[in-house]
């Protein structure tokens, strides 16, 4: 066991440095290329480096905060009733059967369409950029949720049931862990869902938020703000799915468990 850790560890190893060169590479060819051949459209990784330090000295926590905030109340009111729909309606054929159309149906309307309406209810502040995050994560974990809870072997519920298990152990023991892969899963699917709503967004009408930095720089025709803003969210994206997954690593350790 402790051959296969060490092994599996000198392995990610390689890969995270195999993965840092091919970065440093790309970035030293696009600075190399932009100096020779021009950087009008496409800014200069140095020139980039500047700006997002210059941010950081003046408001880029501020609005870093206010997307990070964005996204996290979304996915925090969204995921929570997908996930309790998806649970109700999964173990329920019957509600399953009426009410699933009916949510295909709403969900068939392009999430980022919905912005402009939105922003009319809610105005310029977050509230509209919430309801964004919220409508997506809240979609992405119900299916997901739902077709967990369907996917479990219903044998086993009936063999809980004879042996005269209550509905709350039935949850317990096989529910809730049957589908919890599913949600872990349905979450990963939703980050990046929810910064694309979040910065779409912000994008249409915010004064604050990386949306708006986007927003601005676009309409200066500033290539370096454009990309700096760019990066700053590729950054945040990256950060994300590494505490996601390291998350689901925690959650589903039991997997991996041996006797």
């Amino acid at each position: 066991m402790a051959d296969t850790t060490g092994t599996n560890q000198a392995s990610s190893t390689k890969i995270l440095i195999a993965q840092v060169l091919l970065a440093v590479a790309l970035v030293a060819f696009w600075e190399l290329v932009g100096r020779k051949f021009g950087y009008s459209w496409t800014s200069l990784p140095s020139l980039i480096a500047v700006r997002i330090v210059e941010w950081i000295g003046t408001d880029l926590a501020h609005h870093v905060t206010v997307t990070l905030s964005e996204i996290f109340i979304g996915l925090t009111i969204g995921g929570t009733s997908g996930i309790l729909l998806g649970l109700v309606l999964g173990r329920s054929i019957v509600l399953g059967t009426v009410f699933r159309p009916i949510i295909v149906g709403f969900y068939s309307v392009p999430i980022i369409t919905l912005a402009p309406l939105f922003i009319l209810w809610f105005g310029l502040d977050l509230a509209p950029k919430i309801v964004l995050v919220t409508v997506s994560a809240f979609f992405l974990l119900f299916f997901n949720t739902f077709s967990g809870v369907r996917a479990i072997d219903r044998d086993l519920i009936l063999s809980m049931r004879i042996m005269g298990a209550s509905s709350g152990e039935e949850f317990r023991k096989v529910i809730a862990p049957g589908a919890m892969t599913w949600i872990i899963s349905g979450v990963k699917i939703a980050l990046p869902y929810a910064f694309a709503a979040a910065v779409t967004g912000e994008l249409l009408a915010s004064r604050d938020g990386l949306g708006s930095l986007l927003a601005k720089a676009a309409a200066q025709f500033d290539m370096t703000g454009l990309y700096s803003a760019l990066v700053v969210l590729m950054v945040m994206g990256i950060v994300t799915s590494a505490i996601a997954v390291g998350v689901e690593r925690w959650m589903l350790r039991w997997r991996n468990a041996t006797g």
